[in-house]
């Protein structure tokens, strides 16, 4: 009982909570992200009031940039455009991703809830952040910044992926075989019986791993 209790900690999926995420811009509306303009980019100025185009560019940095300064690992100039840059690139992609998530959601006579699209813009999200881990630009010191980052916020909500990081950190991680057998035992239910079966599809490593 005590195994199935502590291996629920990490599997259980907590409420999304984006204002504690790291802030990319994406927001917790669904909306935020179906119309994100490319930050610095060259897309059209958003209208203002009256219909007015704002000058203001988005700027999507802010927050990470107040993390790097804070770890005294300040962004130069060149680091904020490569981190720019692969936002330009990705933020496409993820608001087709959310809109085909849409569709597939939709229901006759109204809009997926956010509740319902919460899970894929918390993945979309952590994707990203992920991907912003791994940019050429940064110094080996700023790239384990953003990778304990990714890794923290990932662990923090639990499911599949805390457990996967978890077990990639103490050195026993899930194999192939095992990835085919849980996925969908969590997707299928979450319950005690559930966890009954993932407790005994890993290794005595991956069970203590759980419990530190």
């Amino acid at each position: 009982m005590k195994r199935v209790f502590a291996l629920s900690l990490w599997i259980a999926l907590a409420s999304p909570v984006f204002a504690q995420d790291v802030d990319l811009g994406l927001g917790s509306d669904a909306s935020s992200l179906l119309n994100l303009p490319a930050p610095r980019g060259n897309t059209p100025p958003a209208r203002g009031r009256g219909g007015a185009a704002s000058t203001q560019p988005v700027d999507r940095l802010v927050r990470l940039r107040e993390l790097f300064a804070g770890a005294n690992l300040p962004l130069a100039k060149e680091q904020e455009l490569a981190l720019t840059s692969l936002l330009n690139s990705e933020i496409p992609a993820m608001r087709r991703a959310l809109q085909d998530r849409i569709a597939q959601l939709q229901k006759p006579g109204g809009q997926p809830s956010m509740d319902e699209l919460a899970p894929e813009i918390i993945r979309l999200n952590d994707q990203l952040l992920g991907k912003m881990a791994s940019v050429p630009g940064l110094s080996p010191e700023q790239q384990a910044l953003m990778k304990k980052l990714y890794r923290d916020q990932v662990k923090s909500r639990g499911g599949f992926d805390a457990i996967r990081l978890t077990l990639e950190d103490a050195g026993s991680p899930f194999s192939p075989e095992q990835i085919a057998e849980i996925q969908p035992l969590l997707k299928e239910s979450q319950g005690p019986e559930a966890l009954a079966k993932i407790i005994r599809l890993l290794t005595p490593a991956q069970r203590a791993a759980l419990r530190r």
